[in-house]
């Protein structure tokens, strides 16, 4: 968990996924090289986009640390909400309220680069 994906590349990865899964009505997900893993999973008015890696990509003392780390600085990291899935994944998870626009909602740059900074090992 050493190198990370630039937001720039997530943002276009996630606006991508995003539309793809309002689309398909579905969850989409994609695996990135690094083990970062990122999805989309859409719902009536909003989708959820999580970013974060499998139970086997974990170390010992990863969670704790994201959630110290989101603890200590709420105002940079408070809209990422930490979540660990029954398969041991642990993702953090930001919500995106849609509405009838003709594009679908993307994560910010900016929101990206404080997921991927919480993420920072």
């Amino acid at each position: 968990m050493t190198t990370f994906v630039s937001a720039v590349e997530l943002e276009k990865i996630a606006f991508s996924l995003v539309s793809t899964a309002l689309n398909a009505k579905a969850v989409a997900r994609i695996a990135l090289d690094n083990g970062l893993a990122i999805f989309a999973y859409p719902d009536a008015g909003f989708v959820v986009v999580g970013l974060g890696y499998q139970r086997d990509q974990l170390r010992p003392g990863f969670i704790e640390s994201v959630l110290k780390r989101r603890y200590q600085m709420p105002a940079r990291f408070a809209q990422w909400m930490p979540s660990q899935f029954a398969d041991g994944s642990f993702f953090v998870l930001l919500r995106m309220e849609y509405g009838a626009r003709d594009t679908a909602p993307s994560p910010s740059e900016a929101a990206l680069d404080n997921a991927v900074a919480l993420l920072m090992p």
